[in-house]
């Protein structure tokens, strides 16, 4: 009986990785956006085109940050840096120094911060009316008598 118990100790032990195993390397992230469509999303160089809002796809976990990039026609480029934060489901592993091992190489270690994140698309400064218009500088001309 102890054999088992034992046995079930290191089988749980050496072949758990649980943020791998439970979450995998990929976490879907939702974006919204001040307009209904964008011409392209960028997403750490996989260009996705004639993309609606709101539009979710799977972001890769990992160390590093996530760059988003949408472009659209009369709209300056909008983009949203995601940054990563610790998976709490890794503490599962506990002591399993292996399965802290796999949870790092794979990157499910750590996850996008936020699940939902939004594009701000701003007009170009030709099409924005908040934006003054580039004009020629008035000059006020006067008359000076002199004496």
């Amino acid at each position: 009986m102890t054999r088992h118990i034992i046995a079930l100790i290191a089988c749980a032990c050496g072949l758990s990785s649980c943020a791998s195993i439970f979450c995998g390397a990929k976490k879907n992230v939702t974006f919204e956006a001040n307009i209904p469509a964008a011409e392209t999303l960028t997403i750490d160089g996989y260009k996705y085109y004639d993309v609606e809002f709101p539009f979710t796809v799977k972001v890769p976990r990992g160390f590093y940050q996530t760059v988003v990039v949408g472009t659209q026609a009369g709209y300056k480029k909008a983009t949203v840096t995601i940054t990563k934060t610790f998976n709490p489901v890794s503490i599962i592993n506990l002591t399993n120094i292996l399965g802290w091992g796999i949870d790092a190489a794979t990157g499910a270690m750590m996850q996008p911060e936020y699940n939902l994140y939004t594009l701000e698309f701003r007009p170009d400064a030709a099409d924005d009316p908040l934006q003054p218009q580039s004009e020629k500088p008035m000059v006020e001309i006067r008359e000076i008598e002199l004496e």
